[in-house]
């Protein structure tokens, strides 16, 4: 409500500047609102889109496992390193293209 409140005063003072008397008067004066204006746009709007999106991902960093995206296929890794410790231990034991070596 204040960043409405805000942006509304300056939109008025520009337009009674631009409007009111019917030419500007002083270039430096509107320049100065033309800029004010500017950034209380910037305040107003682009501000708080700015903060729900930081919110946003300070949500999903601070929870990072409770949405279906970040879920780590934990079982998938699980199948996939059996199926690596069972084919190492098949080549350890029958190497393709050499004798196996013995360490004794």
């Amino acid at each position: 409500i204040l960043n409405a409140i805000g942006f509304g005063l300056v939109l008025g003072l520009a337009l009674l500047q631009f409007v009111g008397k019917g030419h500007v008067y002083n270039s430096a004066r509107w320049a100065n609102l033309c800029c004010s204006l500017f950034i209380q746009f910037c305040f107003s709007v682009l501000a708080p889109l700015l903060y729900l999106a930081l919110l946003e991902v300070s949500v999903c960093v601070a929870e990072p496992f409770t949405f279906n995206d970040a879920k780590i296929p934990a079982l998938r890794f699980l199948r996939a390193l059996e199926e690596d410790l069972k084919s190492a231990a098949m080549i350890g034991d029958d190497p393709p293209h050499w004798d196996k070596p013995c360490y004794t």
